[in-house]
């Protein structure tokens, strides 16, 4: 267990190290010039150009990226190129937010669980077509579709719920009074509901494929009860390969909040990101999806380790 858990902090660093060689490369490539936009409209060009040395933007890509790996090994995530601001302060300011979204949205999400069971239980009834129907039209439904359409008709029409904004917490990420929780309804149901459509759908079909196998068959012909044979055997197995699914979407959803955070204007990771994109901000961009990257693997650590917990015959030395 321990060999297995090094070797994969290991496969960390190198993911990391992986992920911020693609992204300045990407930035490379996208048009613009940050030093323009730093120096000011109306700048001359020698102030611009006296902005981009200054800020050693006119040296080689390599020399750049060597740089910053140097920080990085020291803790240093570099400083944003507009406000000046350590990158790692924006994220430690940051990264609460789009916890708290991610948590919250994966609650929702597993509301698909024991919707995909009960699909599966009433295979073929007028719910189960239901069901399935419903699940695979929400799940194709774009988030910022989703999340406009909520705003308008929950916060714009009804006027029920705020349409932005954070509230006070407790230990940066549970929201302390009702407002707080008022603030995240409509961002975790448009980030969440998508993925109860999904994990409602494999739900089904993974309990679809359990109940065909032969220790069910088995159970059923010891006489066992149907409580039984569906809860003790049946869910047991099928849940599996689904909470596989959900702990990695803890990790997805980190990243994937960008487009929620900013259709909600959350200070997040997610909008973070966004504006930095926006604004070329290069050593914010990289913090941000260093943060994410962490968290994905770092969430796909903890699936592993509680996927052989729940299943013996999984070996992680393997």
């Amino acid at each position: 267990m321990i060999a297995y858990i090094i070797r994969r902090l290991l496969q960390l660093v190198i993911v990391l190290f992986g992920v911020t060689l693609i992204t300045f490369g990407m930035l490379k490539l996208v048009p613009g010039d940050p030093a323009v936009a730093l120096a000011g409209k109306g700048a001359t060009p020698e102030k611009i150009a006296s902005v981009r040395h200054e800020r050693g933007l006119d040296r080689p890509f390599y020399v750049q990226y060597v740089r910053y790996i140097q920080r990085l090994a020291q803790g240093d995530l570099g400083e944003s190129l507009y406000s000046s601001r350590p990158v790692g302060e924006m994220i430690l300011e940051a990264a609460p937010v789009t916890i708290q979204l991610a948590v919250a949205a994966v609650l929702i999400e597993l509301l698909g669980i024991p919707l995909g069971v009960y699909s599966a239980l009433r295979q073929y009834t007028f719910w189960d077509t239901a069901l399935t129907t419903g699940a695979l039209i929400l799940w194709g439904i774009p988030v910022f579709v989703l999340g406009y359409f909520a705003m308008y008709i929950f916060g714009l029409k009804l006027d029920w719920l705020p349409i932005g904004g954070v509230g006070p917490t407790v230990l940066g990420i549970i929201p302390s009074t009702p407002a707080s929780w008022s603030t995240l309804v409509l961002p975790a149901l448009t980030l969440g509901l998508i993925e109860v459509a999904y994990i409602s759908y494999m739900q089904r079909a993974s309990m679809l494929e359990v109940s065909r196998s032969d220790f069910v068959r088995t159970a059923r012909a010891k006489g066992l009860s149907e409580r039984k044979v569906v809860w003790g055997h049946g869910f047991k197995n099928a849940v599996i390969p689904v909470m596989t699914i959900a702990g990695i979407d803890l990790g997805a959803l980190i990243g994937g909040a960008i487009i929620t955070e900013t259709v909600f204007n959350r200070p997040g990771i997610g909008l973070m990101i966004y504006q930095a994109i926006n604004s070329r901000d290069t050593a914010v961009i990289a913090g941000g999806v260093l943060f994410a990257t962490f968290f994905f693997v770092f969430a796909n650590l903890l699936v592993d380790l509680g996927y052989a917990w729940v299943d013996p015959r999984v070996r992680l030395e393997d």
